[in-house]
């Protein structure tokens, strides 16, 4: 199953918006392959807009602001239209997700974020936060729900993360570790 979703994963990572709207492409993917890609596109994002803006391109970051309103409202149209019961779930979790990404850019809180890359030389997708990095995993963890991401969820994921960079553990275990945390979590916020 690991290997199946890890495939998915790579193929929406890969086909983001490809020849879709945004909100399109989601309805294609289960909920997890799209939380990962999206993660992995916004992470993108931003470092692209770190990097115009070291090019002198003054209003970049105004302008991936505005962009992430406009994503959000597009959620929120599509949201209030009929939906299957597993794809409003979806676009209500990416909803929340895109409202505190939008948070962290407009209070510029990256480093401390947990961002999400995928490495070419890997071919695999790893999760990274300050100074830890860990292998995704890919263990099926279904559509939790959401209700908030609070400043008191980031301490936890960077204690967390934190702690698990120390512990002297073999790093094939990295990823089974980080499918157990992150499960633990989202179970807080139900």
């Amino acid at each position: 199953m690991r290997r199946t979703n890890r495939l998915i994963t790579k193929e929406a990572i890969f086909c983001y918006c490809e020849d879709k709207s945004r909100v399109e492409w989601m309805l294609l993917y289960q909920g997890m392959v799209v939380l990962a890609a999206n993660q992995v596109w916004w992470t993108w994002e931003v470092q692209d807009v770190f990097k115009k803006v070291k090019e002198g391109e003054k209003y970049a970051l105004k302008y991936y602001a505005e962009k992430m309103h406009r994503q959000i409202d597009e959620l929120v149209t599509r949201i209030t239209q009929p939906l299957k019961k597993n794809d409003r779930k979806k676009i209500n979790t990416v909803l929340i997700i895109d409202v505190h990404a939008r948070d962290i850019v407009d209070k510029f809180e990256w480093e401390s974020q947990l961002r999400f890359y995928w490495i070419q030389q890997h071919d695999d997708l790893f999760v990274h936060q300050c100074s830890a990095t860990f292998s995704y995993g890919y263990e099926y963890m279904g559509l939790n729900g959401r209700l908030v991401i609070t400043p008191l969820t980031d301490r936890i994921y960077l204690t967390l993360t934190q702690v698990l960079r120390h512990i002297a553990i073999p790093k094939e275990t990295h990823g089974k570790l980080w499918c157990v945390f992150s499960g633990n979590l989202r179970a807080v916020h139900l």
